[in-house]
């Protein structure tokens, strides 16, 4: 039972055409900090879903009966940008991994996860550090900083400093890491990470190395440069 003074739960939407396994996710997260709020059998249902429950998680399938789960994602992500969608499939393939992390995603995970692995992650999402590798992250944006834009469309610019956290970001490192690198403190860094995760509008630092890519402050993996 959880005391009246606790956080509120966070709320997840779990999606995927096999109710069964619906229902062995939902029995993982009772009694923890997870509440599912929602699910959906299809992408166009997560839409619907997704619109009435606002959840800030969702767990997604890739195949399934009622649609491509990647296109399902960035459907949900151009409607709920600041909602976490992870990837939770059989599917160990790198280039749906690519696809995931191009369309949204905050990680990729594979069914057959044990409970408390999957908690782990959830809460890592949650904090707001990410679930990839760096060698994944670096994969998966190989070909999008080809696709170079201005940053004008940002209501407020990165200070320097946070650009140059953003860069050592898109190269998976932790704060921990930036921290030793930059010689400041791993709360100034987090900080430093709110800020930009904030002012791009996206839902992790993920997305935020994605969009690092998108507008040529990274270069692209393998280059000299």
């Amino acid at each position: 039972m959880r005391e009246q003074n606790e956080v509120a739960p966070i709320r997840v939407m779990l999606v995927d055409d096999h109710a069964i396994w619906r229902g062995g996710v939902r029995s993982m997260l009772e009694d923890t900090e997870f509440q599912v709020a929602a699910e959906a059998a299809s992408g166009a249902e997560a839409l619907e879903a997704a619109r009435r429950a606002r959840p800030q998680m969702a767990l997604l399938d890739i195949r399934m009966a009622g649609g491509d789960g990647l296109d399902a994602l960035q459907a949900l992500k151009q409607e709920h940008p600041r909602m976490a969608v992870i990837m939770l499939t059989t599917y160990d393939n790198p280039t749906y991994v690519a696809r995931a992390v191009a369309g949204g995603a905050a990680g990729y995970l594979l069914k057959g996860i044990e409970r408390e692995e999957l908690l782990e992650a959830l809460r890592a999402v949650a904090r707001g550090e990410m679930l990839l590798t760096p060698q994944q992250l670096v994969h998966s944006l190989r070909g999008i900083s080809e696709k170079t834009a201005g940053a004008e469309d940002l209501i407020e610019p990165l200070t320097e400093r946070e650009q140059e956290v953003l860069r050592l970001l898109a190269t998976g490192l932790s704060n921990r890491d930036i921290a030793s690198l930059l010689f400041i403190a791993e709360s100034t860094v987090k900080t430093h990470v709110e800020h930009i995760i904030g002012k791009l509008g996206v839902s992790d630092r993920v997305q935020a190395a994605v969009w690092a890519a998108c507008h040529g402050l990274i270069s692209p993996p393998g280059s000299s440069s």
